[in-house]
């Protein structure tokens, strides 16, 4: 009879084997305590988690007062989760290893994977193989490990996990980097808060922030989920989360690096410059329901502002702007001055509630700012403030700025405002000076309590700006422009075939004719079949304005003619190529627009509409969206750009067609249903009546390998 392995008849699903696990293994346990692979051990006993711990080590019949094991084969009872603490040379070995003792899960603490360069990527491929083929589902590699601190499951080499005790709480954590599972635990505790889960990802090669996020979304211990984010790797598995947390009145704050973008500068397109992977993310989580913060500190501190609350907070009523009630003249002013930064309007109080105030004892002045002064430090000031503020209809959210007395009489500030946790409008508190015990006492009362007013301002902002996932548009282009895709081979393709997908997406071109360069003909330009004056533009450049590779307004054949030698001569006196010269008939409208398509890494297929011309990735102005999108979605980016203005009729300027540039910007977004990587119509003209395309710029899609 064949033996079975220790685990075979004891299979759990991935939620349980995560974070309700019968058996730990610590493959690689070490009695060395000061190296990490010795941490898990003592963390797991020193936090009570009362699940079966099997240390594995050959060299150690003891660790740590453990009997230790020499492989996975020797340990008695059922293994959900291993923590492989071996170096990355044995990891491959310890999956192995796993897989045929029938363990479904295991993290790996090692690094030198993905994020080590072409080496490790490769390092990573072949373990992911390696898990596949053992049935094992891998968190990390590069994982510091993972925590559920009601149960005592301290599953981590992280040193901050040192703590006396790990504080339950109902907030789960998805962190990319190690070293934040230390710092964001470390800080939420110092206010007496706590997790319901910690989970730090690695480098996400089987397990993803998304795949985890579901289950978070399902765990009744958790109402809110924060991320901590490298990266986004996983676009799909990350909506689909959103998607389920929505579903389950759970809000998710994310935290981003990369709000810089270097890259940007190798891009093919005026849109690889104006979007850049950090845009995309902001319409990515926009588009899902993500609230973004910029700050660290408001990435925690802002959790009881959006607990048990769904998008629309804010401005669920009329109220669009915040109050600001002040004990402290400077700490009111610094704080609405963020907030006026962030994009926050502040309003001060209407003339009957400042009377009805004064009549009460309250003594408020006209002004954005609501400064009850050092009477606000008296409760009962301080109440009637806040609860003139939320009378008025105009204020969606109130803020109560606390001075000098939040940190000498913490009993007094904190009671102010802890009432108010379950207010049907927002109320949040920034806290002046260092004042720990107030700030704690108002976290664990439900009211957010912020330390800067960057951090305060920031939070604020990603309330009022959240809202529900937008509606999913499918993604259909015609067969005509799928077989004018399939019927060209070429990386970029030429105006002709641009043009002629341009069409078939339903938006109109200018007729155009491609001459060949000055020195390749000896006859004068052909006849063009439309009339002067016409433009003159070089192919196969970008951004062809500042290589000298346009002309407008050519008024005849003469004039062609010399305009085709000057082009000429720009791109070889700056050594540019000339693949043959665009000629167009010069098209006049209200104005121009960008229409711009771009898939990003992780992120997928984006949109953007912003103003066009020269002047494009200048101005940084357009509105970016996941594509595609429809008409009512387009409709609203036209309002998002300032440069299209004239277009909506600023100041008296004649309108343009905005529904046929909302129509032109739905079909352009169709491009995610083809093989197309980048595309761009700059400029697109925008008429009394309709638009015109006399531009274009197309990029294939690179086949995947294989294919």
């Amino acid at each position: 009879m064949t033996e079975q392995p220790n685990n075979a008849t004891h299979s759990v699903g991935l939620a349980d084997a995560l974070f309700a696990p019968r058996g730990v293994a610590l493959i690689g346990a070490s009695d060395d305590e000061t190296k990490p692979g010795a941490r898990p051990l003592r963390f797991l006993a020193k936090h009570g988690f009362k699940g079966a711990v099997y240390p594995v080590n050959p060299n150690r019949p003891r660790i740590g007062g453990h009997d230790a094991y020499p492989d996975l084969a020797a340990v008695p009872g059922p293994v959900d989760l291993a923590y492989v603490l071996v170096g990355t040379n044995g990891v491959e070995a310890a999956i192995d290893a796993c897989g045929a003792a029938g363990v479904p899960v295991a993290a790996v603490l090692a690094d030198g994977y993905a994020e080590a360069g072409r080496a490790g990527t490769a390092r990573q491929a072949r373990l992911v193989e390696r898990a596949q083929a053992a049935g094992v589902r891998l968190l990390g590699p590069n994982s510091i490990g993972l925590l559920v601190p009601a149960t005592g499951l301290a599953l981590s080499a992280n040193a901050a996990v040192e703590t006396d005790r790990l504080i339950p709480g109902r907030t789960a954590l998805v962190t990319q980097s190690g070293s934040l599972l230390g710092t964001l635990l470390s800080r939420v505790q110092a206010r007496r808060l706590g997790f319901s889960k910690i989970v730090a990802v690695g480098n996400e090669a089987v397990l993803s922030v998304g795949e985890i996020g579901e289950i978070l979304a399902a765990d009744p211990d958790t109402d809110t989920v924060l991320l901590f984010l490298e990266s986004i790797r996983h676009g799909p598995a990350l909506a689909r989360f959103a998607a389920a947390a929505h579903k389950a009145g759970k809000p998710i704050i994310a935290y981003l690096l990369g709000r810089s973008d270097p890259g940007r500068a190798a891009a093919l397109s005026h849109t690889g410059a104006i979007v850049g992977s950090d845009r995309s993310a902001d319409a990515f989580f926009a588009a899902h329901g993500i609230l973004r913060v910029d700050h660290l500190d408001a990435l925690y501190e802002a959790v009881p502002l959006v607990a048990g609350r769904a998008p629309g907070a804010f401005t669920s009523g009329r109220g669009r702007a915040a109050a600001v009630v002040s004990t402290t003249g400077g700490g009111g002013a610094m704080a609405a001055d963020r907030l006026g930064l962030a994009g926050v309007p502040v309003d001060g109080l209407t003339p009957p509630t400042i009377t009805r105030l004064r009549e009460a004892g309250v003594p408020v002045k006209e002004g954005r700012i609501i400064d009850v002064t050092l009477a606000g430090t008296r409760p009962e000031i301080m109440r009637a403030a806040l609860d003139g503020a939320l009378s008025e209809s105009a204020i969606g959210l109130v803020l109560a700025v606390i001075g000098s007395s939040a940190q000498f009489y913490p009993e007094l500030a904190a009671e102010a405002v802890a009432g108010y946790a379950t207010s049907e409008k927002p109320v949040a508190a920034f806290i002046v000076p260092h004042a720990p015990e107030t700030v704690a006492r108002l976290a664990q009362a439900g009211i957010a309590a912020f330390t800067t007013p960057e951090s305060c301002a920031d939070a604020i902002a990603a309330l009022r700006a959240w809202a529900p996932p937008r509606p999913a548009v499918i993604a259909e282009a015609s067969a005509e422009a799928a077989s004018i895709l399939a019927n060209t081979t070429a990386d970029v393709l030429d105006p002709e075939t641009a043009f002629a997908l341009i069409a078939a997406l339903g938006i109109a071109a200018a007729p155009s004719t491609v001459v060949r360069p000055p020195t390749e003909q000896s006859a004068p330009p052909p006849a063009l079949g439309f009339d002067y004056p016409v433009t003159a533009k070089a192919l196969g450049l970008a951004h062809k304005t500042e290589a000298g590779g346009v002309i407008l307004d050519i008024a005849d054949e003469a004039a062609l003619a010399a305009a085709l030698e000057a082009i000429d001569a720009s791109c070889k006196s700056n050594d540019i190529p000339l693949d043959g010269i665009l000629v167009q008939p010069m098209v006049a409208g209200r104005g121009e627009a960008l229409l711009g398509f771009r898939r990003e890494p992780g992120i997928g297929p984006v949109v953007v509409l912003g103003a066009g011309g020269v002047l494009a990735e200048l101005y940084e102005d357009a509105a970016i969206r996941l594509a595609p999108v429809d008409e009512t979605q387009a409709r609203a980016m036209i309002d998002e750009v300032r440069g299209l203005a004239p277009l909506r009729g600023y100041r008296n300027l004649p309108r343009g067609d905005l529904d046929a540039l909302a129509a032109a910007t739905a079909r352009f977004s169709q491009l995610a249903a083809l093989p197309v990587a980048e595309a761009e119509i700059n400029p697109l003209i925008v008429r009394e009546t309709g638009v015109t395309a006399v531009d274009a710029l197309v990029r294939r899609q690179p086949p995947e390998p294989g294919e």
